[in-house]
């Protein structure tokens, strides 16, 4: 998982966060600097200081409208009944 720095949300995100819900490198909160893991952030004496174990990940985030989910998952429910998809 790539971790970027959000000045927006002034937290590391996912770098899939961004690009579901912040435009992505259009983003003007965007730092283009970017670590591989947590791990190689936390060796990284310049990044930001922030915690580094915060990461906000997409679906796991309390930055988001919930009902922009719930529309997701309201959708996908319909999908499998009509489809007669059983779980």
């Amino acid at each position: 998982m790539k971790i970027k720095y959000c000045k927006k949300y002034e937290k590391y995100v996912s770098q899939q966060h961004c690009e579901f819900f912040n435009n992505g490198l259009d983003c003007e909160f965007y730092n283009h600097a970017y670590w591989n893991s947590i791990k190689d952030l936390s060796e990284d004496e310049n990044r930001p200081k922030w915690e580094v174990n915060a990461v906000i990940k997409p679906y796991h985030c309390n930055l988001l409208d919930r009902e922009y989910l719930n529309e997701r998952n309201r959708r996908r429910r319909l999908y499998r009944k009509s489809s007669g998809i059983q779980i």
